[in-house]
Order: structure tokens, then C-alpha cells, then sequence
């Protein structure tokens, strides 16, 4: 009978620390998810003496899944689209050969999490810079159980499409001197559908390594009134890309309209809220 208590004790246990963990991951800024897999953080940078990161991947779905974990490599157009590459550039150097990880498949039960260990080596001999890769986490096709076969109506063939559920994440090395500089330019306000409106602007990086971070739009108006009335959170511009092209709509405040007033743009350091740069739009 103690024995049967000490289970049942430890079951409701976990389930509660479980329970616990996907609360907090929901009130974790930089945690991402997508689909059923939450992973905190969203990013990983090693700088410094940083040389060990841990990944915890959550599955807030219902059945088990399974991801294979593997390194793919991007680069960022210029609007903010990631175009898969296979060949590192000048000003776009590679991470993976430098990284490793652990486990390279994980299984996730229903509302279960598990840490993934990324480690950097061999970074001695690097030159100074940026190198970035990004971690994909693939979902595994589900298979049918055995003994199943696909179904056919008369001599009809039917074709079942299986979309594959995969996520990324950027994996970033850092060697020297930060240079970077970021500057907000070409600020436009444009007219969107419903009557609505929404805000496009040029964030320009100049320097050795990627800027990111989060912006964050204010209109004042006439009278110093002040409304945030945008955010985007994550917004990078990535080696070797100079330019990044960003639009945002904007939420118009209750009883007022953009007319006369500023529009005050901030970029912010995603981590430490520190402004990086902004600019104004006087109407």
C-alpha cells in the first residue's frame, strides 16, 4: 500500500513540474514556438567564455512526436525572408563545423520536455567575426501502424499529401570586437487595406556581426499625448546583409487619427532593452 502512495505521489509530481514548465515557457519572451514544439531559448549566441548552451524543447500537443535535430544554412534577404544556401560567402561564415550537439533525436510525449546540450569547439583557431548556422528541428513522419493499408475507391488513385513540421533556430559564434552599428531610415507611412495603416522603414547595419533586436513604434500626437501603437519582437539583419526592409501595420488608438504628431521608431537590444538607434516621422 506505501509503495502504491509513493507512485501515485511521484506521477502527480510530475505532472505538476511539467504543468509548471509550459506556464513559464508561455511567459518567456524569448521562448519560440510553432506547432506543438516550444523551445527556449530562440537563439543562440557563444561569446565571450560561453562555450555551453542547453535547448529545452516542450511538446504541447497531444500525441508523442518525434524531431531529428541537424544543422541548415540561410542567408537573410533583405526582406527578412531566409533563403536556404549551401556555400559559405565572403562576410557569411559557417557555425556548424564549430558546434556540436546532443541528443540528434529527441521523442516528446504529450506536455514532456528534455534538454539538448549545444556545445562550441575548436574555436581557438577561428578568425575574428560572426559565423552563424541554424539548428532545424525536423518532425518525423508518422507512420501507419502495421497492418494498414490505404484505402481505394474503385480504380481511383488517392493521393494524401503529409505536410513535415520543421522549425529553425539561428546558432551564432562570435570571435572579437563587436563593430556593428544599426541606423533607422526611408521612414514611410502607408495606407493598408480596411483603413488602415501601416509603417515601412530601412534598418540599415554597418559593422562585423548581425544586429537584432525588437522595435517598437509611439505616435504622439499634437497635444503630447503618447500611444504605442506597434511591436515586432526578433527582428534581425544578419551577415553579410546590410539592409533590412521592415513593415509593420500600425494599431490606430480609439478617438485618434495620424494626423499631425511624430512617430517615434526605437530599435532595441533584444536582451537588455538597450535603444540601439531610432528616428521620428514628423507628419
Amino acid at each position: 500500500m506505501g509503495t502504491r502512495k509513493k507512485d501515485s505521489f511521484y506521477i502527480t509530481s510530475m505532472v505538476k513540474y511539467l504543468l509548471m514548465i509550459l506556464f513559464l515557457f508561455s511567459l518567456i519572451p524569448s521562448a519560440f514556438a510553432q506547432g506543438d514544439l516550444l523551445i527556449y531559448p530562440k537563439r543562440l549566441v557563444f561569446e565571450g567564455r560561453k562555450n555551453i548552451h542547453k535547448l529545452t524543447l516542450a511538446n504541447t500537443g497531444k500525441d508523442t512526436a518525434v524531431y531529428n535535430i541537424s544543422f541548415v544554412e540561410y542567408k537573410m534577404t533583405s526582406t527578412g525572408q531566409m533563403k536556404k544556401i549551401t556555400e559559405a560567402e565572403e562576410g557569411l561564415n559557417f557555425a556548424s563545423s564549430n558546434v556540436r550537439f546532443f541528443p540528434r533525436k529527441v521523442t516528446l510525449a504529450p506536455n514532456e520536455s528534455q534538454i539538448v546540450k549545444v556545445q562550441l569547439r575548436n574555436a581557438k583557431g577561428l578568425a575574428d567575426g560572426e559565423y552563424r548556422s541554424h539548428l532545424y528541428f525536423r518532425a518525423a513522419e508518422k507512420k501507419a501502424p502495421l497492418g494498414e493499408t490505404a484505402k481505394t475507391k474503385d480504380s481511383t488513385i488517392a493521393v494524401k499529401l503529409k505536410p513535415i513540421f520543421g522549425i529553425s533556430i539561428p546558432c551564432i559564434v562570435r570571435k572579437g570586437v563587436n563593430t556593428t552599428t544599426v541606423s533607422i531610415s526611408d521612414i514611410q507611412l502607408i495606407a493598408l487595406e480596411n483603413n488602415s495603416y501601416g509603417m515601412q522603414f530601412h534598418l540599415n547595419r554597418n559593422g562585423n556581426m548581425s544586429a537584432y533586436g525588437d522595435v517598437t513604434i509611439n505616435y504622439i500626437t499634437p497635444t503630447n499625448k503618447v500611444y504605442e501603437v506597434a511591436k515586432m519582437k526578433g527582428v534581425g539583419v544578419y551577415t553579410p546583409g546590410n539592409l533590412r526592409i521592415v513593415k509593420i501595420k500600425l494599431e490606430e488608438p480609439e478617438a485618434v487619427n495620424f494626423e499631425g504628431g511624430t512617430f517615434n521608431v526605437v530599435f532595441t537590444e533584444n536582451e537588455s532593452k538597450k535603444i540601439l538607434t531610432e528616428a521620428n516621422l514628423s507628419l
